[in-house]
C-alpha cells in the first residue's frame, strides 16, 4: 500500500528552507544589498527609503541610536 505523504514531507529540511526562500524573494521582489561589516550583508526591498532601511538596521543590529 502507498503511503499518502505531503509534498513537504518528502523533502529535506534544507529544501524546504531553500524553497521558501525563493517564494519569498518572488514575493518581495528587487532587493539592494546593504553591508554593514565583512561578514554581514542586509537585503533590503529596493522600494523602502533611505530611513526604512536605517530603522531595519539598527534593529537587526540591535543597536539604538
Amino acid at each position: 500500500m502507498k503511503k499518502n505523504t505531503n509534498h513537504f514531507e518528502r523533502l529535506s529540511q534544507a529544501q524546504q528552507a531553500e524553497n521558501a526562500l525563493k517564494e519569498h524573494r518572488k514575493r518581495v521582489g528587487e532587493v539592494e544589498y546593504v553591508t554593514i561589516s565583512g561578514r554581514t550583508t542586509f537585503e533590503f526591498p529596493v522600494s523602502l527609503s533611505e530611513e526604512e532601511r536605517e530603522i531595519r538596521k539598527i534593529i537587526k543590529n540591535g543597536t539604538s541610536r
